[in-house]
């Protein structure tokens, strides 16, 4: 029998892009704070924030992994440990988490001290490594102490395709551990006010971003609609058509009161590594469209104004280089809001909106700065749209994992 729901507060301090949640491991805690990631499922800990000699708790595994993320790969040994989350009454435990160590790139996470997916079993892979240690004569055959040479970008390229031909094996995301234990049921929620940090200050310290209320959420673990004070309204509900993500199907976008545009359906052969045309990814900063939608975008844009294609170029190129543009240049009024047409459970379609000034946050990043957060298909990616935070911010988000098959996503308005 599971325990009752948890409130966690999340904060956009640490990750900027991201919200992050406190999180307790080992018999002397130590506390990290970790991106919540509804596009993958492995929990990862930077060994900068996390001392192994310290824990009493800690048991090393034969395990390896190597994820790759949008932004950059990790890799490190699988660890066992003890995990704590909340407070008081949301005070939550187990005793048998398994979390990657690794070094990550600097501009990975930001500030943050990793990683917590929250989505299914099949994208939290490792590798079994013991007879790969028992050839190179390591005994005991574990992978803690991390025996390899990942340091750079050939020694990580070496070891990942070395890691490849190991046994693979598919471990328990931390989520996934907490509803088998009985510790929450098989559903989270996440309050969002913003999709990026909000700053006033250049010069703030991460602790005054955290104490800004725009910078701060909400994550119930076990539960969702019974958190009435979270949101108000109604819930819009989206199915979820495959678990390997929290994949939904995007059937079309409309801009402002412009004309639908039908979003073209996932390539057969990308079907069985990426799922759908669309994904649910609280993990990622932007909303990130199918090329030919993020065209269409564009020139509805246009029709719309035809000065603002120009301004979303200019935002990006600044982003380049870590920068925004200054808020008097972007007059979010004059902005249409963009229209997603996705599935619903029953086969219909929900329309969820998105406000200019959640795809152009203001004081992003830098203070006196605005960022567009509308981005084209990824290098490399399938014709799958990302959609990120901005379709989250300003609503409270429910992820049933229990209904319709592999879950849904419920939407309503976040409470004031």
């Amino acid at each position: 029998m599971a325990h009752g729901p948890i409130q966690l507060d999340t904060t956009l301090a640490w990750a900027k892009g991201g919200y992050t949640v406190p999180v307790e491991l080992g018999s002397d805690p130590q506390r990290v704070n970790l991106l919540l990631d509804s596009g993958s499922s492995t929990l990862a800990v930077n060994a900068s924030a996390y001392r192994p000699d310290r824990d009493r708790h800690l048991a090393a595994t034969v395990w390896a992994q190597d994820i790759r993320y949008g932004g950059g790969a990790l890799a490190g040994p699988v660890l066992r440990s003890s995990l704590a989350l909340g407070e008081g009454h949301h005070a939550r435990r187990i005793d048998d988490a398994l979390f990657a160590l690794v070094e990550t790139p600097g501009s990975l996470f930001r500030e943050a001290d990793g990683i917590f997916g929250l989505a299914y079993r099949e994208l939290d892979p490792a590798h079994d490594v013991e007879a790969l240690l028992r050839a190179r004569g390591v005994s005991p055959a574990l992978s803690w102490p991390w025996p390899f040479d990942t340091g750079d970008a050939s020694g990580a390229e070496t070891f990942r395709t070395m890691l490849l031909q190991q046994p693979r094996v598919a471990l328990t995301p931390t989520f996934t551990a907490l509803e088998e234990e009985g510790v929450v049921r098989n559903l989270f929620a996440l309050q969002v006010p913003r999709a990026v940090v909000h700053v006033l200050s250049d010069g703030a310290s991460g602790h005054a971003l955290a104490a800004d209320p725009l910078n701060r959420g909400k994550l119930v673990l076990g539960g969702g609609p019974e958190a009435q004070s979270l949101y108000q309204g109604a819930f819009q509900d989206v199915r979820v058509v495959h678990d390997l993500y929290y994949n939904a199907n995007l059937r079309a976008i409309r801009v402002g009161d412009g004309a639908r545009i039908e979003a073209p359906p996932l390539a057969p052969s990308d079907t069985s590594a990426h799922g759908s045309n669309a994904l649910l990814d609280t993990g990622s900063s932007f909303l990130v469209l199918e090329q030919s939608l993020f065209d269409a975008l564009l020139d509805g844009l246009a029709r719309h104004d035809p000065a603002l294609p120009a301004l979303v170029a200019q935002s990006r190129e600044a982003l380049a280089r870590g920068q925004g543009l200054p808020v008097h240049a972007v007059d979010t009024r004059r902005w249409p809001d963009l229209h997603l047409h996705l599935e619903s459970p029953q086969g219909g379609e929900t329309t969820l909106r998105i406000a200019a000034s959640h795809y152009w946050p203001r004081n992003a990043l830098h203070a006196g700065q605005t960022l567009c957060l509308l981005m084209p298909q990824l290098p490399h990616w399938p014709a799958q749209s990302i959609l990120g935070l901005p379709l989250f911010a300003g609503r409270y988000a429910v992820f049933d994992r229990r209904a319709y098959g592999a879950g849904v996503v419920r939407f309503a308005q976040a409470a004031a």
